[in-house]
């Protein structure tokens, strides 16, 4: 977001529901048609027992499910905020909408004045920093489950 010259907070104190529950993170200055974007950040296992029905019949699947839940989570709860589930499996399937949002993102830094491939590494950066994230979760998962196996 830096790159893009818009603030953000993560996970605002000042921003929560009537039960509690709080957005992962929010810009601090209007996203679109005058008000803030929040966001919380899921990242559902592709072979996780809960979507393993889903996602072998469906690349995606478990990340389009869990942003729906998101959506229902916080649906009205950010009433002068947009909401966005951000929602990338494990083996890296995203939703729909957040690879819409990564995307504009990745245009709002290339409209800039300057070299025309700023789109280009945008996204590859972006998608550096996924793979190394996701790695990271795989080999949490590895190491839980070979713990439980003796």
């Amino acid at each position: 977001m830096a790159a893009n010259e818009m603030r953000e907070t993560l996970e605002p104190s000042g921003i929560a529901t009537h039960d509690g529950k709080r957005p992962d993170g929010c810009t601090l200055i209007p996203w679109r048609a005058g008000r803030c974007l929040a966001w919380d950040v899921t990242v559902p296992g592709t072979f996780a027992e809960r979507y393993v029905q889903l996602t072998s019949k469906e690349s995606g699947l478990a990340a389009t499910r869990a942003s729906d839940e998101k959506i229902k989570k916080y649906d009205g709860a950010l009433p002068s905020m947009e909401f966005l589930p951000i929602c990338i499996e494990v083996l890296g399937p995203m939703n729909r909408n957040t690879s819409g949002f990564f995307n504009r993102i990745c245009k709002n830094i290339s409209i800039r004045p300057g070299d025309s491939r700023k789109y280009f590494f945008a996204m590859n950066n972006i998608s550096c920093i996924l793979h190394r994230f996701l790695r990271v979760c795989v080999l949490e998962n590895v190491e839980l489950n070979a713990d439980g196996v003796e």
